[in-house]
């Protein structure tokens, strides 16, 4: 589910505050990485997010009092936002499909296809909700000095990215690829039968690569991005940045939408063929596990947060609010209200 959620966003992000948040939108996968699912370990990794994104942010050069306060506060804001709003929900579809899973033939197409529209949904309050969109005043501030450091940093890690990505031939990153995910789904009892290792390979190998095309989408974007941050005293500089920050999230989905769409129905397909072959031995353990990281999100949702938001909406995502732009049409959204 989480790795779904994941999967939907852009692979790099750029600005301050989307790296770092990028880091938060990882807490949901961290059991995997961490190949449990129990509160104890899960719940200091989560609590630790902020200082691991203000890491982040500091590698982006020297900031002073007032732009460390933004940060700060998008920061705080979000976070509790995702523990207390999110979370919650990460669970709740958590424990639909253990429930489902759990019982050979209970599970339809029709499920497959309602959870992933509930993963994107909970992606696209990701998308509304990123510290990005509510970092306008953090942007307006940075020096020529400073927009200069974060861009060759951007331009260097690009750079040893790529060559590492490139390092591999297709097959021996399809490989990697097919390797991991039958390693994390061992570590909590699915060990893959032959045949659903035929069945992922097969996906690996008709999923459609975008990655070039999202390279030089990505570069035309951050172009664009440093140009905008340079011209902070322009009258609509609040609306061409805002115009500008709402297209990384869907790049490949705007530029390539019939590559896109297909890879979407290639892994839906994907999900229901797996679920369809898994063992009683899989189905045990796997909603045994995922019941048991549903709760476990459910308790660190309630956990008190280290940080106290403020309720000014400007600031970020509020508790009990829908995301700014659009109702996700779910229950309990609360009212769309407008950030800033």
């Amino acid at each position: 589910v989480d790795t779904m959620i994941l999967t939907s966003l852009p692979t790099r992000l750029t600005c301050p505050p989307a790296r770092a948040w990028r880091t938060l939108l990882l807490a949901s996968t961290l059991a995997l990485g961490a190949c449990t699912n129990s509160k104890l370990v899960i719940g200091p990794l989560y609590n630790r997010l902020d200082d691991r994104m203000r890491d982040e942010f500091e590698k982006l050069g020297e900031f002073d009092e007032r732009q460390t306060e933004l940060f700060e506060a998008a920061l705080g804001t979000g976070h509790v936002w995702h523990r207390q709003s999110e979370l919650p929900r990460y669970a709740r579809i958590l424990d639909d499909i253990a429930s489902s899973i759990a019982r050979p033939g209970a599970t339809r197409p029709a499920d497959v296809t309602r959870w992933a529209r509930e993963i994107e949904a909970r992606s696209v309050a990701a998308r509304e909700c990123h510290p990005v969109n509510f970092s306008l005043p953090l942007m307006k501030s940075l020096s020529d000095e400073q927009v200069d450091f974060i861009e060759r940093r951007f331009a260097s890690e690009r750079k040893e990215n790529r060559e590492r990505y490139l390092e591999r031939t297709v097959e021996e990153r399809r490989e990697y690829r097919q390797k991991n995910i039958e390693k994390w789904a061992a570590r909590i009892g699915l060990d893959f039968t032959a045949e659903q290792r035929a069945m992922l390979r097969t996906a690996l190998t008709r999923q459609v690569s975008l990655r070039e095309q999202y390279w030089a989408l990505s570069d035309a974007w951050k172009e664009k991005l440093f140009r905008l941050a340079r011209e902070q005293d322009a009258p609509d500089y609040d609306s061409r940045m805002s115009a500008h920050l709402g297209q990384l999230w869907t790049l490949l989905e705007s530029a390539h939408p019939d590559e896109w769409q297909r890879n979407r129905e290639l892994w839906r397909d994907f999900a229901i063929r797996f679920v369809t072959s898994m063992t009683p031995e899989q189905r045990q353990a796997g909603s045994a596990w995922l019941a048991k990281m549903a709760e476990t999100l459910e308790s660190i949702s309630r956990d008190e947060p280290s940080f106290v938001p403020g309720d000014d909406p400007a600031t970020g995502c509020l508790v009990g609010t829908a995301p700014p732009g659009k109702s996700l049409r779910e229950g309990g959204g609360g009212e769309v209200r407008p950030a800033g």
